[in-house]
């Protein structure tokens, strides 16, 4: 992946090698007013678009109810707004970045929350959820799994990206593996694909899941 400037770079690599709570509040909060135009045009940020794109061709209803998972800015949000979706939530981390989500007037709720601890949210809450850029290096693992499914309806999607190099460090192989098998969900799009413009390689997949029960 080709960096256009410095200050991306450094960013990304601050990104990719966070060691504790301390410095993932610092650095989102350093970022949240830049996000955007860092990701967008100075890498060239793709994984928004094309996540959103994928679950769009899994919901008819506009009106369906969906969380943004690690919400960031709201780049996710914007383009399933622009696609008619406007039962929008957004659940973050950063109480920043929430902040930069909100001025896009397209989500009705916001959630500052811990994936690495329980969702103070109901069970069986939304229509489907949307996560991209979270599950990546330094981030959240996938422990974090059986809070989301809990708070996905039985019969609805979950679309995301998981980076390739946190695919099996971070258990997504294993505990997507037992969901599988247990009948809890199911695969239904999974896709190695570019989450930058520049990208020589596909950096992770692509992923839809539909909860079974």
């Amino acid at each position: 992946m080709a960096i256009k400037n410095n200050s991306a770079d450094e960013l990304l690599e601050r990104a990719y090698t966070l060691q504790s709570d301390e410095e993932t509040r610092k650095l989102y909060g350093d970022w949240a007013e830049t996000y955007d135009e860092t990701m967008l045009s100075g890498l060239g940020y793709l994984t928004p678009a094309k996540t959103a794109n994928v679950l769009a061709e899994f919901i008819e209803d506009r009106s369906a109810k969906i969380l943004d998972v690690g919400c960031g800015t709201g780049l996710a949000g914007k383009e399933l707004a622009d696609k008619g979706f406007d039962n929008l939530d957004a659940l973050d981390y950063s109480a920043e970045m929430l902040a930069v989500a909100a001025k896009r007037n397209i989500y009705r709720e916001f959630h500052q929350v811990d994936l690495t601890q329980s969702i103070p949210l109901e069970s069986e809450n939304y229509d489907a959820l949307i996560c991209t850029g979270t599950f990546t290096h330094a981030h959240v693992g996938a422990s974090c799994l059986d809070e989301l499914f809990r708070i996905l309806k039985t019969g609805g999607v979950f679309a995301c990206t998981i980076h390739n190099d946190v695919w099996e460090p971070a258990g997504f192989d294993a505990k997507v593996a037992d969901l599988e098998t247990a009948d809890k969900i199911a695969r239904r799009y999974d896709k190695q694909d570019i989450y930058f413009e520049n990208s020589s390689e596909p950096e992770g997949a692509y992923l839809v899941w539909e909860k079974l029960k």
